[in-house]
């Protein structure tokens, strides 16, 4: 099995709500879901799950900030002065980016079912991952990077220590503002190389209006064994 492009935290087990019963049996029975483009989730009509910050990331970190004060004299030079403050990270990754949602152990069962009243339980997140990774290696073209990771439910917010350019960059798809932390996500995220959102979604035609796709993951194989419903 090809595993080399799996790569991110993983929990012991996480939940899946799913709106129709049909989709949760396809699910179980035969492998077969859908992982969303990032990009939709920004205007979905649903708006309890619709965020217009998705694929961006944003922080503030205590550092040395410079600031300039000007004079209405243009001769005079400006007064450079430095304290410390609140310096804005932030970051925008546009490769396509597909994702399967789910909610860890600790959610609120009655807040999930507002996602859809049908739940799931995925006993083993990573060895899905490892299917999911099978199949964009068999089926999709381009080169894929799998990666589980847990939400974090701070963007635009102080933070208590400086971030390496990697988590900053990862920020554009594993933060979320507070105000969805009841969802307690984690999500399956297949990560696209070397290649635009723009080139792989698809223009609706006649109109300048972005339609972003869903790819439809088709396993052709029961998950009993690592999937039951609750």
């Amino acid at each position: 099995m090809n595993t080399n492009k799996v790569c991110g935290e993983f929990p012991e087990f996480c939940y899946r709500a799913f709106e129709c019963k049909e989709y949760a049996e396809d699910f179980m029975d035969r492998g077969t879901f859908r992982m969303g483009c990032q990009l939709g989730y920004k205007t979905m009509e649903n708006e309890a799950r619709c965020d217009p910050t998705e694929g961006s990331g944003l922080i503030k970190v205590l550092a040395i900030v410079t600031s300039y004060s000007f004079s209405n004299d243009s001769t005079e030079e400006p007064i450079c002065s430095q304290e410390m403050g609140y310096r804005e990270e932030s970051s925008k990754q546009c490769n396509p980016k597909f994702c399967f949602c789910t909610s860890l152990p600790e959610v609120d069962r009655n807040h999930m079912k507002t996602f859809g009243k049908y739940i799931v339980k995925i006993n083993n997140p990573r060895k899905l991952a490892e299917d999911i990774n099978d199949y964009f290696t068999n089926n999709e073209e381009g080169k894929f990077l799998i990666v589980g990771c847990y939400i974090t439910y701070n963007k635009g917010q102080k933070v208590d220590r400086p971030h390496l350019k990697n988590e900053i960059l990862d920020m554009s798809y594993k933060q979320k503002p507070e105000s969805f932390s009841d969802d307690r996500e984690f999500r399956i995220v297949a990560l696209k190389l070397s290649e635009s959102c723009i080139d792989e979604c698809k223009f609706l035609s006649g109109t300048d209006e972005l339609k972003c796709i869903r790819k439809t993951v088709n396993l052709e194989k029961p998950l009993n064994d690592i999937v039951s419903f609750v």
